[in-house]
């Protein structure tokens, strides 16, 4: 008689699904590693080009002021204006190049891409006894993508010493 037993064949069988099992978890792994990766790297590069331009901002202003969920800055030839979004969950920003220039207090320029929230944010302008202010932020961002998942926290302050 030629051909398989029924021994072989659920044998066959359990290898095939074993097999199967196991690629498709690995699939999925590589897939969640990814997520992880690009949602790590997402979040840490928006997060250090907007601490770039804020830090740009509050360096070179000659006037701060801070609102409930905005902070904006003047220096002689340019405004940055940044607003937290409660709504949204997003920075929003505009910066004008302009002498005699005013910031903008309705800002409508995302400072982050759609897949990261700003889960909170607050400003901060503390004077200093010398002269000028320590300028500061701080607060939580994620970003999400289908299989993963990221969350950071962050504060920031620096030293305004043309106010």
């Amino acid at each position: 008689m030629k051909g398989f037993t029924l021994f072989e064949t659920l044998l066959a069988i359990t290898i095939i699904s074993m097999v199967s099992v196991t690629s498709m978890y690995i699939l999925f792994l590589s897939l969640n590693l990814r997520d992880m990766t690009l949602a790590t790297t997402k979040t840490e590069e928006s997060l250090r080009i907007f601490e770039r331009a804020f830090r740009q901002a509050a360096l070179g202003a000659i006037s701060v002021t801070k609102g409930t969920n905005s902070i904006f800055f003047r220096s002689s030839d340019e405004c940055w204006s940044f607003l937290y979004d409660t709504v949204n969950k997003s920075v929003k920003y505009t910066k004008t190049v302009q002498v005699d220039c005013t910031p903008d207090p309705n800002p409508i320029i995302s400072f982050f891409p759609a897949s990261t929230k700003v889960n909170s944010l607050s400003f901060s302008i503390i004077p200093i006894a010398t002269g000028g202010n320590l300028v500061g932020m701080s607060g939580t961002v994620e970003s999400t993508l289908p299989l993963d998942t990221y969350q950071t926290s962050f504060s920031k302050s620096f030293v305004n010493l043309m106010d």
